[in-house]
Parts: C-alpha cells; structure tokens; sequence
C-alpha cells in the first residue's frame, strides 16, 4: 500500500501550517477527487520518534529528523567513493534548493554518515514537507543513472557466465601443444648458476 505525502500551496492553507508532516496510508483516491496537489512515490517509512526514513535511492538512506531538524545520510551498504559521491550530491542539491546550510554539512555521529541541518523558515513554510520533496526530486535525477549502472552490470555478468558463439570454445577446439609460453618446465638454474 502506498504512503501519500501531501504538500499544500500557501494558498489552500487558511491557518499556518504545522511543523509536523503528516503521513497517512490509505487507498488511493479516484480520479475525479484528486485535487491538483504535487505527488511523488517515494520508499519511505516514519520511525517512533517521527523521523522520516527515506530508503529509494540505490547506495544511500536518508533520514529526515523533525525534531532536530536535521537531514542524514547513510551508506546502504559498506562505504565507498561511490557512497560520498552520492551524500555529496544529495546535500549539493539541498544547499542549492536552500534548505540545508551549507556550513553545518558535516561527518555524522555513524561511520560514513553524513548530516545538515534544515535551515528555519521565515514564512511560516512546512520546512519539512519542502525537504521530503527536495529529497524525492534528487533521488528522481539519481534513478536513471543508477538503473543504467545496473544494467551493464548485468550484462557484463553474462557475457561472462553465458558467453554467445562468437566469444566461446569448446572443449577441445584449441589445439593442444607439448610445450607452452616462454618458462621451460625442467630447467630451473639453482643460485648463481651453480648448478647444486
């Protein structure tokens, strides 16, 4: 089932809008109800103290915490080049998008984590809702890059494991020799030549 994160206009909102996002699971609603808000699918769930977990993108998972007002990003996996490349990018977009302040970009408390605070909003914006869908704008730009690698990945697997007719041999078609490369088998030099 899937997790519907709302953003409102400025304009549909009659009272100032809550710090606090909320998320509810529900059916989808018709066609003809829908209203013209912004949507986006995101793999996300929200931990006990209120922290959106954010698991879509492919060597990264952030987490947004209301609370603290921070934005972290951890490595999926084990840390690579490949993991800071892709925090890099992540806090490049939300210090451009203005959200995170770019001097508080720094290691976190976990071994390759890194961390930002969420910047505070002078017009009364839900600075959370706007850093959810900052998030889900990057991982968007990030997917096709990352499906692309994916791919060529698993066809250079296969060319390995299942090589067409072209790119193989079978056993027997590659005449045999009795000797073979440049080390003769049997004459091995003892030191300085000696020969004991």
């Amino acid at each position: 089932m899937p997790i519907e994160i709302r953003v409102r206009d400025e304009e549909e909102v009659t009272e100032p809008a809550p710090e606090k996002i909320n998320i509810t699971v529900k059916e989808p609603l018709p066609p003809e109800e829908e209203n013209t808000s912004f949507k986006m699918r995101l793999r996300a769930r929200k931990s006990l103290d209120g922290t959106i977990m954010i698991t879509d993108h492919y060597v990264i998972d952030i987490s947004v915490s209301p609370e603290f007002k921070k934005v972290v990003a951890f490595p999926k996996k084990a840390y690579s080049d490949e993991v800071y490349a892709a925090q890099n990018r992540l806090f490049e977009h939300l210090t451009k998008a203005g959200i995170v302040d770019r001097e508080s970009v720094q290691g976190g408390a976990v071994h390759g984590a890194l961390e930002g605070l969420i910047l505070e909003s002078k017009d009364n914006v839900p600075v959370v809702d706007l850093t959810v869908m900052s998030i889900g704008k990057f991982i968007e730009r990030e997917k096709p890059e990352y499906i692309f690698q994916q791919a060529y990945d698993q066809e250079v697997d296969d060319m390995y494991v299942h090589p067409d007719e072209q790119e193989s041999t079978d056993l027997g078609e590659v005449p045999q020799e009795a000797e073979k490369g440049s080390i003769r088998q049997y004459s091995v030099r003892r030191y300085l030549g000696s020969g004991f």
